[in-house]
């Protein structure tokens, strides 16, 4: 790779016309011969001033782009620099549950309990948000044995720790998670803590304890805003229903049983999964009949 002295010597012979080509012996190749330019001449000043004017140029462009890249030091948590401490999180820990606790748990020490507590509420928030049965069917999907309740709140807050737009996506779709790699049996029951061990650590209190919840049914609305949810999204469903629901997941997951284990001896439950099927059935592309005449009807 050629230095910065080459290439301005190649430049010059460009902009001179000082540049003479012969064969290389013994090849059909070409090669430049470069002129020698009498730099003490007004004009070779004139385009020395034009090639350090434009890489000046360059250059204050070039940091101006990287300064806006930077980002400040995450110092309170809100919904958005929420997002960015997972993001930054799961960049330097990539799968490893244990190392992104730990690298949490010291970020949210060093900006204290009040934002400590933030993170706890968020969080636990963002799950709430995300308990519907149609993320549930793709959750048991997912995971090696099925999806109990608890199971279903660790996948949940794994789900949150893959990032903003896998969470948000994931609602929007459920069988976007096709297209992402489960881990740890898609379970992080101890993000769900994190705030509440950070706060505990400053104050001796939990966060639990410390939550304003007229303050989190407002966070509740707020953060829902970001959300849209995929139709039918409430309704839990069986087996050949599920895999309509979710197609690609199901196929992204062959060694899934093909069963759902919804407690179908509960009222409640055999409602929703009729309510469900109702709804698929309503969105089931109408398909035309034909009379004897061959009419389409």
């Amino acid at each position: 790779m050629a230095d910065g002295h080459t290439l301005l010597r190649y430049l010059e012979a460009a902009y001179f016309g000082i540049v003479t080509w012969e064969i290389v012996p013994g090849t059909p190749y070409e090669r430049a011969i470069l002129g020698e330019v009498d730099k003490t001449s007004p004009e070779y000043r004139a385009f020395y001033q034009k090639i350090c004017a434009g890489a000046a140029a360059y250059i204050k462009k070039r940091i101006g782009k990287e300064r806006q890249n930077v980002k400040e030091p995450i110092s309170e948590i809100n919904k958005e620099s929420f997002w960015d401490l997972i993001h930054e999180a799961k960049n330097a820990c990539g799968q490893d549950m244990d190392a992104m606790l730990a690298y949490l748990k010291d970020r949210l020490v060093s900006m204290g309990p009040t934002q400590a507590q933030n993170f706890h509420d968020i969080l636990h928030a963002y799950e709430d948000l995300a308990d519907k049965f149609g993320l549930w069917d793709a959750a048991g999907v997912m995971k090696e044995y099925g999806c109990s309740d608890d199971g279903f709140i660790d996948f949940r807050a794994w789900l949150i720790a893959q990032g903003r737009d896998v969470y948000l996506s994931a609602l929007a779709d459920p069988d976007s998670l096709a297209e992402v790699i489960p881990y740890g049996d898609c379970c992080f029951e101890t993000l769900s803590y994190v705030g509440d061990y950070v706060y505990e650590q400053l104050t001796g209190k939990s966060a639990y304890d410390q939550t304003d919840w007229a303050r989190y049914e407002t966070l509740l609305t707020e953060l829902e805003q970001d959300i849209v949810y995929k139709g039918g999204i409430e309704f839990p469903r069986e087996g050949p229903e599920l895999k309509q629901y979710l197609p690609r997941l199901c196929a992204a997951h062959p060694g899934w049983d093909g069963k759902t284990r919804w407690n179908v001896q509960q009222k409640e439950m055999r409602d929703l999964i009729r309510a469900g099927k109702a709804y698929d059935q309503r969105q089931a592309p109408k398909k035309k009949h034909r009379s004897h005449g061959g009419e389409a009807r």
